[in-house]
């Protein structure tokens, strides 16, 4: 009977640091003040009944005490879960992960002390203050801690929607991509994409909230990194390629490193203008001596290659150099295949077009100017944003200041809109040294037309928007 009262009064007491983490919230639930009051309780009735069975009468009132102070105790370690939680978010990842996986040990050696210092008849001299300083440490380390997170870096809150007041992500609105180049044996695609992230709404007012919430919090906080991830998806999903390579260039020591895998793509892509080098530069002093965003070797070789790749998109073949030289401190790397990007001069590319909807400007679409980018060391093709623009009043687009190499485009609009049958879909078009400027026939949508059922292949291409030089003699490229 004692073992079973007083294995009974171990899992009641232990029940305490028992914690949930449901998705969407960043923090694990808080315990309900119904299981509170049911521990509560609980722990005070097998506590005089466990400690009667082992004492007798004697040990009613110890009990009694025992079930009181376990439960005064334990409620300080049910805010420890999203205390630790806080922390691991505020940037104390290592400390964060202690304080979580020791929080049950901790308690029950914390239970243990509050019982010998009640029966212990050696501990009885100090067993006030023993029983006092015990419970004043819990309640001054819980207290204490959130207070200074409260107060500091914003805990209090559940969730960054709640944080910067915008939409839960449920109420995020669902677009359409058009993508104008041959997939999955068709001539084009069409994508749904849901303007929201893991946890927030993404349209453009709230990616505002999110960019004024970080401004007051200094880019500190219990939610700074969500909110700082949140803001550079957004800009990318609208496309928006100046406001994303701001917003993902962004560097605030000790709380803020650039994204520069996805600034860089953004750079190589783009324009080829002295404000984009200004911003390479900017980026490239940024890496410093800090090691964010450096931490695997694998992503630095990435990241070296990038800066590499991009100086030589801009001509500057001697900082390229400088960046690819950094491969030789990456052991780790040193069986892989290093990629080299080629040296380029033209800066003066042009792509001009137009989009019909039902034979008639398109107001509300968003035209984008995708590069594409074949990785032969992976084997894979990625799309990487150089620009977008909204059609004029009479449907037509221009991009210029590009460099060299293969685009597509892409449509951005409500799903309504981009329902239906595309002719004139341009594919996979070339920017050269011999045709650097493009021009495009109209592409021309007809919304509620069934889209044609043949697939695209290679005897179905439309005739060539551009005629196709020879192709120049290749650039010189630079080596390790």
């Amino acid at each position: 009977m004692r073992l079973i009262l007083f294995g009974s009064l171990s899992f009641v007491c232990l029940g305490w640091t028992v914690s949930v983490r449901l998705f969407p919230d960043a923090f694990p639930l808080e315990l309900p003040s119904s299981e509170a009051l049911g521990l509560l309780l609980s722990s005070t009735v097998l506590g005089a009944a466990a400690f009667a069975a082992a004492r007798g009468r004697d040990g009613l009132v110890p009990g009694l005490a025992f079930g009181l102070l376990s439960s005064a105790v334990g409620w300080c370690a049910s805010r420890w879960p999203q205390l630790a939680r806080a922390v691991e978010l505020c940037g104390g990842v290592f400390l964060g992960i202690v304080l979580t996986t020791s929080l049950t040990s901790v308690l029950a050696l914390s239970h243990a002390a509050l019982a010998a210092a009640l029966v212990r008849e050696d501990w009885r001299p100090w067993s006030r203050r023993a029983l006092l300083g015990l419970a004043g440490a819990w309640a001054l380390a819980t207290f204490g801690a959130d207070a200074a997170l409260t107060r500091v870096w914003g805990f209090g809150p559940r969730s960054l929607a709640a944080a910067a007041g915008v939409p839960t992500n449920r109420e995020a609105d669902t677009l359409a991509v058009a993508w104008l180049s041959p997939s999955d044996g068709r001539a084009y695609r069409v994508d749904a994409r849901r303007m929201s992230s893991e946890t927030t709404d993404l349209s453009r007012d709230s990616i505002d909230r999110l960019e004024d919430f970080l401004a007051r919090s200094g880019y500190r906080g219990v939610f700074a990194s969500e909110a700082l991830a949140a803001v550079r998806l957004g800009r990318l999903q609208w496309w928006d390629s100046e406001r994303a390579l701001d917003a993902l260039t962004l560097s605030v020591p000790g709380r803020a490193h650039p994204d520069y895998l996805r600034a860089l793509e953004l750079l190589r892509a783009g324009p080829v203008t002295a404000e984009r080098y200004a911003q390479l530069e900017r980026l490239a002093a940024a890496t410093g001596r800090r090691v964010q965003g450096f931490e695997k070797a694998g992503d630095a070789q990435r990241i070296f290659e990038g800066f590499s790749a991009a100086y030589a998109r801009f001509g500057d073949e001697a900082k390229a150099r400088e960046w690819l030289l950094l491969l030789d401190g990456l052991w780790a790397v040193s069986e892989k295949r290093i990629e080299v990007g080629a040296l380029e001069e033209l800066k003066e590319g042009r792509v001009d077009g137009a989009i019909l909807l039902d034979d008639a400007p398109a107001p509300g679409l968003r035209v984008g100017l995708f590069a594409v980018w074949h990785s032969s060391a992976t084997q894979t093709t990625h799309y990487w944003l150089s620009g977008s623009r909204e059609p004029a009043p009479d449907g037509r687009f221009s991009f210029d200041r590009l460099g060299p190499g293969p685009y597509v485009l892409a449509l951005l609009g409500r799903p309504d809109d981009l329902r239906g049958s595309f002719s004139g879909v341009p594919g996979v078009f070339e920017v050269t040294y011999e045709r650097p400027e493009v021009l495009l026939n109209p592409v021309r949508l007809r919304r509620g037309a069934a889209p044609p059922l043949e697939p695209f292949g290679p005897a179905g291409l439309p005739e060539a928007r551009v005629p196709r030089a020879a192709d120049p003699p290749p650039p010189a490229r630079f080596r390790r």
